[in-house]
């Protein structure tokens, strides 16, 4: 019998990512806010994430297995200069979201972030303690603790790193940047910023390995390699045969931004390998996509 896995916030960069990742042992569904979405294979529904009742009635409908739970307020300036909107979406609602799946016994996978560290003692493994420097990463952080504490034995708690990836109608990074280096226009990137960054692809399977081995506790899910955003950009300009002087180095702590960034969140991600998470080298997922 296949398994249902239902994914929340189908809708953004990371969700666009499960399109065409239905299988005879799974069954995929979505859920979306603003943006409605339409894809082949994933029936998707629209749901506003704070509205506890509205979840409880869609588990009801589907019974899914599992929960993959994408939706959350992810830009780290926005959370900084909204504290309350990114509580009351980001641990709050999500914090009733795992309520409702224990008291039906669904396996929740809760999607955290590479920057619940401060980025002094990369590479980090699951078992260092957090210690987040922002907003946004102190209340992912905050989410997982009460997870851990509450319903250890029902909750997977999945690390991401940066991602890449291609998708028009969610842009990220990338998107701006290859639009910007084929119109000859230079990008500005870090050379003190460090991340284990992977395809956003790579990351989709990682977190449906989760769900079919029903792997609770503490996963990193980051790519193979430690790579500066400066070197990152490097490899881009390569693939698309523009001038590498295109990209501007600078220093992370020379721009200013609402959110304090880490200088180093790479993660140790040995486990989720071992347990078949196979996430590929930068150049070689940017000939993919590019």
């Amino acid at each position: 019998m296949s398994k249902k896995i239902l994914i929340t916030g189908i809708s953004g960069f990371v969700g666009h990512h499960f399109i065409a990742k239905n299988y005879s042992n799974r069954q995929l569904f979505g859920t979306y806010h603003q943006n409605k979405v339409q894809f082949e294979d994933i029936l998707s529904y629209p749901l506003a994430i704070t509205d506890t009742d509205a979840f409880l009635a869609l588990l009801e409908e589907i019974k899914p297995d599992t929960v993959i739970h994408l939706a959350a307020l992810s830009n780290p300036n926005y959370c900084e200069n909204h504290p309350e909107n990114c509580q009351a979406v980001n641990s709050a609602a999500t914090f009733h979201l795992i309520t409702a799946c224990h008291n039906l016994g669904i396996h929740f996978i809760f999607a955290s972030t590479d920057l619940v560290f401060d980025g002094k003692n990369a590479p980090y493994t699951e078992k260092q303690a957090t210690n987040g420097i922002m907003t946004y990463g102190m209340d992912k952080a905050k989410t997982e603790h009460l997870a851990e504490l509450m319903y250890p034995d029902q909750v997977t708690i999945a690390r991401l790193p940066l991602q890449y990836g291609w998708c028009e109608t969610a842009p990220n990074f990338l998107t701006n940047w290859v639009n910007a280096l084929k119109a000859g226009n230079t990008i500005k990137a870090f050379t003190d910023e460090y991340r284990t960054a992977a395809w956003a692809g790579d990351v989709a399977d990682g977190l449906l390995l989760l769900a079919e081995k029903e792997a609770k506790g503490i996963w990193h899910l980051g790519g193979p390699e430690r790579m500066s955003r400066y070197d990152f950009a490097i490899q881009v300009t390569k693939l698309l045969n523009v001038d590498p002087a295109l990209v501007i180095p600078v220093l992370q702590k020379d721009i200013e931004m609402a959110a304090a960034r880490p200088a180093d969140v790479s993660l140790n991600s040995e486990k989720a390998f071992k347990l078949g998470y196979a996430p590929g080298l930068v150049a070689e997922r940017l000939r993919m996509i590019l």
